[in-house]
């Protein structure tokens, strides 16, 4: 069926608002200049043992994202979980005001987008307009290890929001790890839920993901009874795509390890990926292979120097950079670190076959559309014969 409209945009819109004026389900907003999407699909996956969840799939995060994953929201879904993005101020609060979250959570501050901006105090401001449409009485869930958790705080504060926080160590903060052990192939955390204790098993896998746990237990906490919810709730959850997944690659009689980190690149996602990178327990080499930031504007060059540093006190062996921003990375690097900078995908084909021993790690990050992720799929299937 097809109906002639004059706006599509708008009807669709407009029909969404209508969506979440009759659901009675509990709607979720989450925003942040990094772990959007892996907050999103950790929180879904949680919350859908519980309670029927609907969430918006991939990055529908837009003004076409939001309203269509609202369309998907059916009468039995208890719960929505919508992610929520922006390049320029004002689009989050547009897209609030469709959503009207009874909840909200702003996973960090970053320069993530930032050419439309001149400072990171403008992006708390823009990523703060999440609060301007949560309903009366509701709840916003805050990074108390992120240097704008104060600024956001103090808006919250004002808008007579309830305030959740977490950390990785702040005993201050709502939740915060007491403690973390290695359980065979898994892993315990140990919580301080106010003034409580509560365990959770994750594999090891998930280490990284400890920031979007605890965001999801906030959330989990305001609905459920933390004592009552399984330890093991996180436990089969499968890190989306390109964001940190682990293959074991063959290549001929040689094997590689590689970690996908293709989809898209900030200074923030780009300076943990690095940090987990370094992370990794193995007695081979580490080999780094980095794209473009993109929409950094006047900041890119400082911002992609500054990225020098972390790999310099890291132990990654050698760096491959390919694209013209990246290089001001590669220039920055030690010595003993500076791979080559690449022309083309050939070339990272032949590096891989030519340069690259058995049982090596590589990791490969960069913005969206530097065509990374089509050549890391291209890796997976074993399809790096050059052009």
């Amino acid at each position: 069926k097809k109906i002639k409209v004059k706006n599509t945009l708008k009807v669709l819109t407009d029909s969404a608002k209508v969506i979440r004026k009759i659901s009675s389900a509990k709607f979720i907003s989450i925003t942040g200049s990094s772990g959007k999407t892996s907050l999103k699909e950790l929180l879904a996956f949680s919350l859908n043992k519980l309670s029927p969840t609907a969430f918006s799939k991939n990055s529908f995060n837009n003004k076409y994202g939001v309203p269509l994953s609202l369309m998907n929201l059916k009468k039995f879904h208890n719960f929505g979980v919508f992610e929520v993005g922006m390049d320029k101020a004002g689009e989050i609060n547009n897209l609030t005001k469709i959503i009207q979250p009874e909840l909200a959570v702003i996973t960090n501050i970053s320069y993530a987008h930032i050419k439309n901006f001149n400072n990171l105090s403008e992006i708390a401001s823009a990523k703060a307009e999440i609060m301007n449409n949560i309903l009366p009485g509701g709840t916003i869930v805050l990074n108390k290890d992120d240097k704008y958790f104060r600024f956001l705080e103090k808006k919250a504060i004002r808008k007579k929001l309830n305030i959740i926080s977490f950390s990785k160590n702040k005993i201050s903060s709502n939740i915060y790890i007491k403690k973390i052990f290695d359980y065979n192939s898994k892993i315990k955390i140990l919580l301080k839920v106010n003034k409580t204790e509560k365990l959770f098993i994750i594999n090891k896998n998930l280490k990284s993901y400890i920031e979007n746990i605890l965001a999801s237990i906030c959330v989990i906490s305001q609905y459920f009874e933390l004592s009552k919810i399984d330890e093991k709730i996180f436990l089969n959850f499968k890190i989306p795509s390109a964001r940190g997944n682990l293959y074991k690659i063959k290549i001929k009689k040689m094997t590689i390890h590689l970690i996908d980190e293709s989809y898209n690149s900030n200074p923030l996602s780009l300076k943990f990926a690095i940090e987990n990178f370094n992370n990794y327990k193995t007695k081979e080499r580490k080999i780094l292979i980095l794209g473009n930031m993109l929409e950094l504007g006047k900041f890119s060059k400082k911002l992609h120097r500054n990225v020098s540093k972390v790999i310099n006190r890291s132990e990654i062996n050698k760096v491959y950079v390919i694209g013209k921003d990246i290089k001001e990375t590669f220039y920055g690097l030690s010595k003993s670190k500076k791979g080559k900078i690449l022309r083309n995908k050939n070339e990272i084909y032949e590096l891989i076959k030519r340069d690259l021993n058995n049982n090596d790690h590589l990791m490969i990050k960069g913005s969206n559309s530097t065509g990374l992720q089509q050549i890391v799929s291209n890796i997976k299937k074993g399809k790096i014969h050059a052009l």
